[in-house]
């Protein structure tokens, strides 16, 4: 290999650890027509990148008139490069080009204009190349980037509308709930109602926070000195009116006052319920136990029924992602549940396992430091 080539391809080394700090889209594209011009000893470099009707608008450029952004809005066709010539003055032998490539699809050119003709044609193709190809990566990322913001915002949005109407049916439906005289018709009704607005707002808050811990790290927590028997007692009377037919078993033992976000804990015990409640055997007894040890609380949370594939173990905490089957994530929800139940369980500097088998069920076991300070964000998971 020549010493040419060798000074290039460090060059090219350079150009590319460049580009990966780049902070910017327009910062990428900047590099990329310095250094090829600076490469490739050319007096102009220009990006041409496609708009959302496919016409060619200049991006970036070195060397090249100021005002040419302002007229340029071309198509790509045979006629490109004589428009260009013409516009900036330029022998038709003097520009090399090559594409920026986005699966499969043509998005961009990468030009140099230069006054002598080059006598290794091949090398400076397979050298702008290299420059184009990283191009096309950053603006491909940069796509895929606005896309997943959009997503986030839209979720946060949905959710926040939604939530108030969702908790005027839900207010509405437990009074229903609590009148006497109602008829077993009109109170299953009711319960149904009830049962699949509080999916719906369950739904909700876990997209809120699916939202929270992809955009900010991790889910925030507000801890402060509370007693656990207090938010037991709302996730069992929640359970008893929505679910009547799965009787909840309560085993509280120890001193159960500690330093942690009651919300979340709520949240916690009620998700890690509502996944017996899912997907254990019809009509069985559920057994929610917690033992306030000295220095950590450990909850438990034991249905029956099918056990979880020993396949599936390593992935029941991520997100989208259940543990029976295929049919039970399309059936039962998004498969997030368990996902915010890991993460706020991280939050509060605690641990969550899980082990299943048709002798001992499937038992879900977290562990809480019994004094909680919200950990730094950066320790949540990510998805």
């Amino acid at each position: 290999m020549s010493d040419t080539r060798l000074q290039q391809i460090r060059k090219l080394t350079e150009v590319s650890r460049a580009l990966t700090y780049a902070v910017s889209l327009d910062e990428v594209f900047q590099l990329t027509v310095d250094h090829a011009a600076s490469l490739l000893a050319a007096e102009k470099s220009l990006l041409l990148v496609a708009d959302d009707d496919g016409l060619l608008a200049l991006r970036s450029s070195h060397g090249v008139d100021g005002d040419l952004p302002k007229t340029l809005a071309e198509p790509f066709t045979e006629k490109l490069v004589s428009k260009l010539a013409e516009l900036l003055g330029a022998r038709l032998d003097a520009f090399l080009g090559v594409p920026l490539v986005v699966n499969g699809e043509i998005k961009g050119i990468l030009f140099v204009i230069r006054s002598t003709a080059s006598t290794v044609a091949e090398q400076d193709e397979w050298l702008l190349s290299a420059l184009a190809d990283q191009a096309a990566v950053a603006l491909e990322k940069a796509r895929l980037d606005e896309i997943g913001a959009f997503r986030e915002q839209l979720i946060g949005i949905v959710g926040h509308d939604l939530r108030s109407p969702l908790n005027t049916i839900l207010l509405a439906t437990r009074v229903l709930l609590m009148r006497e005289g109602l008829g077993e018709m009109e109170t299953e009704l009711a319960r149904k109602i009830t049962r699949s607005a509080s999916a719906a707002a369950r739904l909700i808050d876990v997209l809120l926070d699916l939202t929270q811990s992809r955009l900010g790290g991790g889910i925030s927590i507000d801890p402060k000195r509370f007693d656990m028997h207090d938010v037991c007692r709302q996730v069992i009377d929640e359970t008893e009116l929505l679910h009547p037919d799965r009787p909840l078993r309560v085993d509280l033992v120890g001193d159960l006052v500690g330093v942690w976000d009651r919300d979340r804990m709520y949240q916690l015990l009620s998700n890690l319920v509502g996944n017996a409640v899912q997907h254990g055997e019809a009509r069985s007894a559920i057994d929610l136990r917690i033992n306030g040890a000295e220095t950590e609380l450990v909850v438990e949370v034991v249905n029956r029924g099918e056990p979880i594939p020993p396949t599936s173990l390593p992935f029941i905490f991520n997100a989208f992602r259940q543990g029976r089957s295929r049919y039970a994530a399309r059936k039962h929800g998004l498969g997030l549940g368990l996902f915010i139940v890991q993460q706020i369980a991280r939050a509060h500097g605690g641990s969550i396992t899980v082990s299943s088998s048709e002798s001992e069920g499937t038992i879900f076991r977290v562990r809480l430091p019994r004094t909680a300070a919200a950990v730094p964000r950066e320790t949540s998971a990510g998805l």
